[in-house]
């Protein structure tokens, strides 16, 4: 692959709620990028981004592809076309940034790893939490030994939702909804690549309240006998954390704090106590930001930042499609043992 040497023109296929408040404002603010197209069937979000941008929305994905002022693009369209819309850009030799999951099946998963592999382009899975100020600081302390061995890690995200306000997909796992693909796929993710070991086992229950598969657990069981346990749902109150349970204490990782939380035994006498972890710069920044916009989390930005940078030919700490390609074999290994009632061993996800 040929590094860009010129800011890189991207283009936004998909231009629904997570694009209008996120993609289409931050890619403008990244120095090196410049936001050149966009698409989306949907003639309202069409208007509603053109307003927003300047710019014309296409009303198809293949007319952006077309298009040979477009180095790269992010897809941010329903799950259910990742896959399609991945091997599409792929054929056309544009870099890739796909937002999670890399698909709903394994053969698609495996159908673009092996296009972008031939078409040579950069290609990431946008697993954003890589680049939380947070979940980057765990991943150094807990890797420096410090805490000593990381015996277990409890996760929850649940992020609210209203089943009849909401786009239809996310409402029915047959096009792409559920929160194993859309939650617990994002916490998969971070235990990998903050753990370096891959998830071995899997027993996990899905229990839909208001739709189709909005609630769910999952027990796992990485390499190196290290025990993992995640609540996920779309009908409960806002949370996303996960906590590691090492041999010197107990470090929570949030997405909605800049800060990580330490709890250590007390120096004297029997309990715990608040032990101090100095912040990062990140962490620092994201703060500052937060007094004027308390609702702006910095890891979208940061992540699209390194995307740019890699396409320009430096290094990123992003996923590969292989990294999305595992994270699904997991999900899809626990919808299945949840099916069954039983525990399973990862490799033993569906093939289609």
């Amino acid at each position: 692959m040929t590094p860009v040497s010129h800011p890189l023109r991207v283009g936004v296929i998909g231009c629904g709620n997570i694009a209008y408040w996120t993609h289409l404002r931050e890619i403008r603010r990244i120095t090196g990028a410049r936001l050149v197209a966009a698409s989306d069937p949907d003639p309202a979000a069409r208007e509603r981004a053109r307003k927003l941008t300047g710019l014309h929305i296409d009303a198809s994905s293949e007319a952006l592809l077309a298009r040979d002022e477009v180095d790269a693009v992010v897809i941010t369209a329903p799950t259910g076309i990742h896959a399609s819309l991945a091997i599409d850009a792929a054929a056309t030799g544009k870099h890739l940034y796909l937002e999670k999951p890399i698909a709903t099946t394994r053969s698609d998963a495996e159908r673009v790893v092996a296009a972008v592999e031939k078409a040579g382009i950069v290609a990431v899975v946008g697993f954003n939490r890589r680049c939380h100020p947070a979940m980057e600081q765990a991943k150094t302390l807990l890797a420096s030994g410090k805490l000593g061995t990381v015996r277990s890690v409890q996760m929850v995200f649940s992020e609210p939702a209203d089943p009849t306000g909401g786009p239809a997909w996310r409402q029915s796992r047959k096009l792409g909804g559920g929160v194993l693909l859309d939650l617990a796929s994002h916490h998969v993710d971070l235990l990998r690549w903050i753990l370096g070991a891959e998830v071995k086992h899997v027993t996990a229950g899905i229990a839909p309240h208001r739709c189709d598969a909005d609630t769910a657990w999952i027990a796992l069981t990485l390499e190196g006998g290290i025990q993992a346990l995640g609540y996920y749902s779309s009908a409960a109150g806002r949370a996303d954390d996960l906590t590691f349970n090492c041999e010197q204490g107990l470090l929570t990782a949030d997405r909605f704090r800049p800060h990580l939380r330490l709890q250590a035994s007390r120096r004297f006498g029997y309990g715990i106590r608040e032990a101090f972890v100095r912040p990062s710069w990140a962490g620092l920044e994201w703060q500052v930001r937060r007094w004027w916009r308390p609702s702006w989390e910095s890891s979208y930005r940061r992540a699209l930042t390194q995307f740019v940078r890699q396409c320009q030919g430096g290094r990123s700490s992003l996923a590969s499609m292989v990294d999305g390609m595992k994270a699904l074999q997991v999900i899809l290994t626990a919808e299945q043992a949840a099916a069954e009632g039983r525990r399973l061993t990862v490799n033993q996800a569906p093939g289609a």
